[in-house]
């Protein structure tokens, strides 16, 4: 089944919690252009919350990835984030959003290995594969999360964590946990999203283990109409300091295979909504 744009999310304030610059637009940036293009944007109250903002990461840099002295940190970070705001302004509007940063590092700055087997590079980890800092981080990411959950009208979004980038898992398992813990004080609902590219390269026994966390979690799929090329189009836009051509042909792979999953006539892209 193929929702309508409006009907995706009901809720009139979305959280956004992304966990590096590009993957507001990689995971949701389908749904927030149709909401955009369909002039549905100004009934909802967006923000986004950048979680790993301090980075040293710029693709085709190995050796400049293994520098975490502070000039290379306020190199990068401030190249990605201004690469976020100039792409976050074309897709939804500068009046359409706040933005806000948590300022915990990313995998790099902590020690992270990226894997090099991939066609696009990646820390991998699980949750049994944290170290003290990245269980430090997790702890600070559920007590926010904890606020936020408590609020009402709200939709909290995040990445899925598919082929478990180290960082989008560390950031789910907290948002998930606070969950459990609230009991009668959750309003908030959470939605996971497809989190490119690494959806579209996932294989058969990555996708068992995104498979059974959203079994565990009893979620409901939504599937939605997007403009596929209108993203791959930003992405490459506005991220040229972090995109590679196979995040493109992994953005176009998942949206094309949904597509003819679902009959449809549009590509799709798609989100799971954890029950209430």
């Amino acid at each position: 089944m193929v929702t309508n744009i409006e009907d995706v999310i009901k809720q009139k304030n979305i959280m956004i919690l992304s966990p590096h610059y590009d993957d507001v637009l990689l995971t949701f940036g389908g749904y927030l252009d149709a909401l955009y293009r369909n002039k549905l944007v100004d009934a909802k109250e967006i923000k986004i919350v950048n979680i790993f903002s301090r980075s040293t990461y710029q693709a085709h840099d190995d050796i400049g990835n293994k520098d975490v002295s502070l000039e290379r940190i306020k190199y990068a970070t401030g190249i990605r984030l201004l690469e976020d705001l100039e792409c976050l302004d074309e897709l939804i509007g500068h009046e359409n959003y706040i933005y806000e940063l948590l300022g915990e590092r990313e995998c790099l700055l902590r020690g992270k290995n990226l894997e090099t087997n991939e066609a696009f590079e990646f820390p991998h980890g699980t949750r049994d594969e944290f170290a003290d800092e990245d269980w430090q981080i997790y702890g600070r990411i559920k007590k926010y999360a904890s606020k936020l959950l408590a609020l009402k009208d709200t939709a909290i979004l995040l990445p899925l964590g598919v082929k478990e980038h180290i960082d989008h898992i560390i950031l789910r398992e907290a948002v998930i946990d606070a969950k459990k813990e609230l009991k009668e004080n959750l309003n908030a609902v959470i939605y996971f999203g497809e989190d490119q590219p690494y959806t579209g390269h996932a294989n058969k026994d990555e996708w068992e283990k995104a498979e059974a966390f959203l079994k565990r979690n009893n979620v409901l799929t939504i599937n939605y109409p997007v403009n596929i090329l209108r993203k791959t189009d930003l992405l490459f836009k506005h991220y040229t300091s972090q995109v590679e051509e196979s995040y493109r042909e992994a953005v176009l792979k998942r949206a094309y295979q949904l597509k003819e999953m679902l009959n449809s006539d549009s590509e799709i892209e798609r989100i799971y909504k954890v029950p209430e």
